[in-house]
């Protein structure tokens, strides 16, 4: 910082080591490491403790604030840092005298914005002492600041004349006497000395005094056209950040109504792909189906025609079976009918000749013997000839009762195959509508495809948008209970909007699950069991499930393990 004011203090930020001071820069060279213009090789991967100091012309500390930074791989400080160092020691409580009265401390226990108080360390002063290391370092004067010999509260105070040497003549002294003339002297002496030196005092308080009127006559224009300008910008700035907040608040609401129509739209998407995988499932079962009814109809007409060719020609062998024997009976009659005629011929012969002589009526009786003989043999061949026809009679009528019953199958067969031409037509109206349906819910996904479409859209512009709010270096700052005030950079203002409890339980040190048991019993103390008023646990990383929520009836018991407050 420049040192053309007399009232003007030195910046300086010193970084710490394990028992020393490693570094020291100016606040100028601090601000070009943050920009990212340079890096600092000897503190790459480190998270250091440092301090920035506040130092007066007479090489006096003033103000210290103690804070924590970390570097990457390339020396360069965390994109993230955002801690407003020179508000916390304007603002900071009152710390150890280093020379020049009691200085202006802001670290971890003391700091006066809470939510960066995490981001500060606490110096000590047993063993290794920080103020001690800090106040040497600046004795040292390693960054050559302009330091002034006199100060302007240092004005010379009074002191008496010498007094006058006794010359030791002897071991005895004397003493000379001042007479009442001497000591008028003396007093005029030191009074006109008194008086010389009020005088110069007086002139050199009043040029002190014309100085400093002629150099705030001086810088007073300056002064107040750098405060106006000051006033205007930060209220071009306030108005900015005020449009951008409304417009990050209309923006969420939009992000919002973007998610949920979005969800929607998946969700719509996922039920149309269910739906169409269903349609397209009970397509294929119906084209299956009706590709094995047409195979099983023509499989059943196959064997019925088969099975009917085959009646009709066990039909018509039994028809020449029966014709044959019918043919055979009717031969078989006509032999016996012939042959009753002649043993009829026979006897009436017997009774002609019976008056013929007896070997003649013998040899008759013998040849009328082996007819009847031949004709009971012949009636015996008849019988069974009848019997014949009776079996294949019955058969014929079994077979014609056969093929009755083939002849139903024939018409039922007939039924199920007009039946499987009806279920084969539904089956053909069915894959119309399937394929309809499959259009329809084709046509519907095209559509949630051109959403999806303009959604993405929407968030590239709400992306657009969150870059140039980073681009304008805007800081949010949100507030959770238990977490305090929590400043966002722009680039993780989007996170935050889809994860809000997730930020404030990784500012509370404790897991969103904790962080969510700490809510519900920060916003209602009670026994989860039997609702009796608890102590309420301000802190979230002090709460304990089944303790701190719990009355001594039911809380948990954690055996022999001593319960302690946590400290910072």
């Amino acid at each position: 910082m420049s040192s053309r004011k007399n009232k003007e203090l030195f910046e300086a930020i010193c970084f710490f080591g394990k028992k020393a001071v490693i570094k020291e820069m100016r606040y100028s060279e601090f601000e070009a490491v943050l920009d990212g213009v340079v890096g600092v090789s000897e503190l790459a991967n480190k998270t250091v403790n440092a301090a920035y100091l506040k130092i007066n012309h007479s090489l006096q500390v003033h103000s210290i604030v103690t804070f924590t930074i970390e570097f990457n791989e390339r020396g360069f400080a965390d994109e993230d840092w955002n801690i407003p160092l020179r508000h916390l020691a304007d603002n900071a409580g009152p710390g150890p005298d280093l020379g020049a009265g009691p200085i202006r401390l802001a670290c971890r226990s003391q700091c006066s914005v809470s939510w960066y108080q995490r981001e500060l360390w606490e110096p000590s002063q047993d063993g290794v002492n920080h103020f001690v290391l800090l106040k040497d370092a600046v004795k040292r004067n390693k960054l050559g600041l302009i330091v002034d010999d006199l100060g302007f509260d240092e004005i010379p105070t009074l002191s008496p004349p010498p007094a006058p040497e006794v010359p030791v003549i002897s071991e005895t002294v004397e003493v000379p006497t001042l007479t009442a003339t001497s000591e008028e002297d003396i007093n005029a002496r030191l009074e006109a000395q008194a008086k010389e030196f009020q005088k110069q005092v007086d002139q050199l308080v009043q040029r002190q005094k014309q100085t400093l009127h002629g150099l705030e006559e001086k810088y007073k224009d300056e002064i107040d056209q750098v405060k106006r300008a000051m006033r205007n910008e930060t209220q071009t700035y306030r108005h900015q950040a005020q449009e951008l907040e409304q417009q990050a608040n209309h923006n969420k609401v939009l992000l919002e109504k973007i998610q949920s129509r979005n969800t929607r739209l998946e969700r719509d998407h996922i039920q149309l792909a269910d739906q169409a995988e269903t349609q397209k499932a009970q397509y294929d079962e119906l084209k299956d189906e009706y590709l094995g009814l047409l195979r099983n109809q023509r499989s059943n007409e196959n064997e019925e025609s088969e099975k009917v060719v085959e009646l009709k020609e066990q039909l018509t062998l039994k028809s020449v079976e029966i014709d044959d024997l019918k043919d055979d009976v009717t031969s078989q009659k006509a032999m016996v009918s012939e042959l009753q005629a002649k043993i009829a011929s026979f006897e009436q012969q017997n009774q002609q000749v019976s008056e013929s002589s007896s070997e003649e009526i013998e040899n008759l009786r013998s040849l009328l013997s082996d007819k009847q003989s031949e004709a009971a043999a012949l009636a015996a061949k008849v019988t069974q000839l009848e019997a014949n026809v009776e079996k294949l009679t019955a058969q014929l009528e079994s077979s014609q009762s056969e093929g009755l019953e083939h002849v139903q199958q024939l018409k039922k067969s007939e039924s199920e195959n007009k039946k499987l031409q009806e279920n084969s037509k539904s089956a053909e109206f069915k894959l119309q509508e399937a394929n309809r349906a499959l259009a329809a819910l084709t046509t519907k996904y095209e559509g949630i495809k051109q959403e999806l479409s303009e959604v993405e859209a929407a968030e590239a512009s709400s992306t657009d948008l969150f870059d140039k709010m980073e681009s304008l270096e805007l800081v949010f700052v949100a507030y959770h209970a238990g977490a305090g005030h929590i400043s966002l950079p722009a680039r993780q203002l989007e996170d935050y909007l889809e994860k809000p409890l997730v930020f404030a339980a990784q500012k509370c040190s404790v897991t969103l699950g904790q962080y969510k048991s700490w809510l519900l019993h920060y916003d209602n103390p009670e026994c989860g069991e039997c609702h009796v008023p608890v102590k309420r646990i301000d802190a979230p990383s002090d709460f304990q499930a089944g303790v701190n929520d719990r009355c001594t009836k039911h809380r948990v018991d954690n055996g022999n393990v001593a319960m302690f407050r946590k400290t910072s």
